[in-house]
Formats: structure tokens, C-alpha cells, sequence
């Protein structure tokens, strides 16, 4: 019986030590826990709260590719409104999910340039 629990320590040291042999480095975060929660919140915040100005945004790029002022009204109100709500809808996700998975991008890309 005691050769089966030495040969059964053995084999849990043996494993235990090879995951962490193999574990990937770059998982690990260098920014605190509390640090990244806020960023994560503070980016969702800004996305809900002015996921909007994606609309008027799309109306200007849309206008600015066709040289249509009034085909960059509707279709960049169109595609504007659809990115506002994609964009809105991921803010408020990551403010719900902030305290889970802090260091989990964002689900829309590139975030607004509030400069």
C-alpha cells in the first residue's frame, strides 16, 4: 500500500510541476486587478454613453467617399445607427462583465477617440 501512495505522489509532483512548465506567458497580466477593471469600465462607459456619434460620423465618411451629401444622409444614418447600437450594446457589456474578465478586449474596435 505504501509503494501505490509514494508512486501516486510521485506522479501528482510530476504533473503538477509540468503545467507549470507549459503554461503560457502571456496570460499573465503585468496591470493590478483593480487598475484593469477600472480601464475595462471606463471604456465601457465611454462606448455606451456615446455610442451616438457614431451616426453623425458615418454620415460624414459615407458623404466624404461618395461626394453625395445626400446618399451620405441616408446610408451613413443607416450604417451609423446600426454601429451606434453595436457599439452602445458592447459598452454596456464590458461595464457588466468589468469585475469577470477584466483584461478581455473590447467586442468593438476601434474605441471613440475623444481627444
Amino acid at each position: 500500500m505504501k509503494k501505490f501512495i509514494a508512486i501516486g505522489l510521485v506522479f501528482l509532483f510530476i504533473v503538477g510541476f509540468s503545467t507549470i512548465l507549459f503554461a503560457d506567458e502571456g496570460t499573465v497580466s503585468t496591470t493590478p486587478y483593480r487598475l484593469a477593471i477600472g480601464n475595462k469600465v471606463a471604456r465601457g462607459l465611454k462606448n455606451a454613453l456615446l455610442g451616438w456619434t457614431e451616426i453623425p460620423k458615418r454620415m460624414v465618411d459615407i458623404t466624404n467617399e461618395t461626394n453625395d451629401p445626400v446618399w451620405g444622409v441616408f446610408a451613413g444614418t443607416f450604417q451609423g445607427t446600426l454601429k451606434a447600437i453595436a457599439r452602445t450594446a458592447s459598452g454596456v457589456s464590458d461595464v457588466v462583465t468589468a469585475p469577470i474578465s477584466p483584461e478581455k478586449p473590447p467586442l468593438i474596435s476601434p474605441d471613440i477617440n475623444v481627444e
